[in-house]
């Protein structure tokens, strides 16, 4: 099954279509009277709109059903609130500090925002699955194109079940971009540069959606490269990497999620067996999933931002594979039985796993019916001018449900969470380093929600309650518990206090001019604004010093501030520190602009700022004039 493969000609010439349509009329052109087969034969002579029906009804069900607010959706519900809230910030403080909205996804946080959560997943799980049909009809090795598209239906509502939007969105492009390149129609066969302008965004805008889904097409690119169809590996691998190689420079993010032998079994076991168990002529598929079976091996060797994502693309092609192998084999022979086994078996693995994910990742009814009490406490007591640790729960609806009132030091994304606080997974949590990791992250006050802990907080629970000597319990009921941390260390430090700190922006006093170290994360989109939300005016070089000849020291006037990344320190923390050039009040925001940010000139990193706009700076002289 190759690129070069023929596809079934948009009038139904092929023997199966003839043969359908045999089945609704006699021979002489009088209408067939109906029999108990009309249905299922209808049903086959129109897989597309069979399987996009099904899928459309099943998506519909889930969303009445079983669409919560807990695991996945939690993390794209948060994003897409934010995203709505802030649609010009580059920088959510609401989480870990600090992460930028195009680190989880470019695309999926302002399309959800517009369309919805549940919305958004309902189209892309629909159109997954039409398009899928699609392609299983035109490719005529699949001799069982309904059958193959139904068992896509059932992939696309698993995803759902696991609440897997973002992946969602970015597969729906991503097929649409396998469907230019195997589906390209007959009549239009010599334009392969149209083709490719039709893959080629599709693909970027797949890896955009969702970076998973661009990596998955990369296996397929990869696939026809080494099948020696050139045009359409270009064509859906070129712009998956163009699209990661300017995300990572120009919204950095490093995380890690290791991969577990037991974990990294299953998807590499289904590698081998679509390897192995598809027929032979099908080169592109073999090749893809020996590709892919490398990949996994990989992922497992090396700690990356991948993990566990890997094992979404047998979850939901592998099935589909499979069953088109199953007319090629001698029924009841061996291989159809490894085929029938290794096809129950893998439906078995996503079907749990789906169902686990609704059963574990519904949140506890207090966090929709019951929260006013808990942001009720944390505004009284002022915990917007610092960090609130929510020991995370097993939903994760705290990453939703709290970000909009009080900066979180954590959130719900597991590759951020192992990175920036391995305490939580390599079983060294004890009081002592939890008192410096709350220290660490200007952490004000401590929430400790009933119901069961994440994977990654249960040690945490158990330290915060059975009471710890820096935490002083202010308040409780049935269902959460509101503890103040003993002289927690401050988001800024002196010369500055933190006025209020929100998702979008950070205000912060200065009593007198000089550094002040902000517990912010760095970002190159960082920068300074006015009470209206305006990026001010990064510092000047002044007339006098741009007459000097070359070589001689250059002298900026800073008249709003700047910022500076600092040295790394023994955490492996880059904090923030704001050049203040006199006192008052700060506001941090991250508005997307080029140049970014409100970075310090060079110059400035290693000199005190002057005070007052009529005074200036040069390097190695702070409180220097005009020269």
């Amino acid at each position: 099954m190759t690129t070069a493969d023929p596809t079934r000609e948009e009038g139904g010439g092929s023997p199966r279509a003839g043969g359908r349509t045999g089945l609704l009329s006699r021979g002489d052109g009088s209408p067939q009277r109906p029999s108990g087969r009309m249905p299922w034969a209808w049903l086959t002579a129109h897989p597309v709109v069979t399987a996009t029906a099904v899928a459309a009804a099943t998506h519909i069900l889930w969303f009445f059903f079983f669409a919560n607010s807990g695991g996945d959706l939690a993390a794209q519900d948060a994003w897409a609130e934010f995203v709505g809230r802030h649609p010009a910030s580059a920088y959510n403080l609401a989480w870990y500090g600090g992460m930028h909205p195009v680190s989880y996804s470019v695309v999926s946080p302002y399309l959800m925002s517009v369309l919805g959560v549940r919305s958004t997943m309902m189209i892309a799980g629909t159109v997954s699955a039409a398009l899928t049909a699609l392609i299983l009809v035109r490719l005529r090795a699949v001799r069982n194109p309904l059958l193959c598209a139904l068992a896509a239906d059932f992939a696309y509502l698993c995803n759902a079940l696991s609440g897997r939007v973002t992946f969602g969105l970015g597969t729906m492009f991503a097929v649409g971009a396998v469907a230019a390149v195997f589906c390209w129609p007959h009549r239009w066969r010599e334009r392969r540069w149209a083709k490719a302008w039709v893959a080629a965004p599709l693909a970027g805008i797949a890896t955009a959606s969702s970076p998973v889904a661009g990596l998955f097409l990369g296996v397929v690119a990869a696939a026809l490269f080494l099948n020696k169809r050139r045009p359409g590996a270009y064509a859906l691998g070129l712009a998956p990497v163009v699209v990661v190689a300017l995300s990572a420079w120009l919204f950095p993010f490093s995380g890690t999620q290791p991969m577990s032998v037991g974990t990294a079994s299953l998807p590499f076991l289904y590698g081998v067996l679509v390897l192995f168990l598809v027929p032979r002529e099908w080169r592109t598929v073999r090749t893809g999933a020996a590709v892919y079976a490398l990949g996994v091996i990989l992922t497992w060797l090396i700690d990356s931002q991948i993990g566990s994502n890997v094992s979404r693309l047998p979850m939901i092609i592998a099935g589909v594979v499979l069953l088109a192998a199953l007319p090629y084999t001698v029924p009841k022979s061996r291989k159809w039985y490894a085929l029938v086994i290794a096809f129950i078996g893998l439906n078995v693995w996503i079907g749990f796993k789906g169902v686990d994910d609704v059963v574990r990742t519904a949140p506890a009814a207090s966090w929709t019916r019951e929260l006013a009490p808990l942001v009720n406490e944390l505004q009284k007591h002022g915990a917007d001018k610092g960090r609130v640790e929510v020991v995370p729960a097993s939903s994760h609806r705290e990453a939703s449900a709290l970000s909009p009132y009080v900066n979180l030091a954590r959130g719900w994304n597991r590759q951020a969470d192992m990175e920036r606080n391995p305490l939580f997974y390599d079983d060294s949590l004890d009081s002592v380093n939890y008192r410096s990791w709350l220290s660490r992250w200007a952490v004000r006050y401590v929430v400790l929600p009933t119901g069961a802990p994440d994977t990654g907080a249960g040690q945490e629970e158990k330290l915060v309650q059975d009471g710890l000597p820096y935490l002083k319990r202010l308040w409780g009921d049935r269902n959460w518990q509101l503890f103040a941390v003993d002289r927690p260390t401050p988001m800024a430090d002196p010369p500055g206090t933190v006025e209020r700190a929100e998702e979008g922006e950070l205000t912060v006093r200065v009593h007198k001019r000089g550094r002040v170290l902000i517990r912010i994360p760095y970002s190159p989109w960082l920068g300074l604004v006015d009470a209206k939300g305006k990026s001010v005016e990064p510092p000047q070089e002044t007339e006098a010093s741009k007459g000097r000849a070359e070589g001689e020291p250059k002298v900026f006037s800073n008249v709003q501030g700047c910022l500076v990344k600092t040295d790394k320190d023994a955490d492996g923390d880059e904090w923030t520190e704001l050049l203040a050039p006199k006192a008052g009040v700060y506001r941090l925001a991250s508005p997307y602009r080029l140049p970014r940010g409100t970075p310090c000139p060079d110059e400035l990193k290693d000199s005190l700022p002057a005070g007052g706009p009529g005074q200036h700076l040069t390097p190695g002289k702070p409180d220097s004039g005009h020269p």
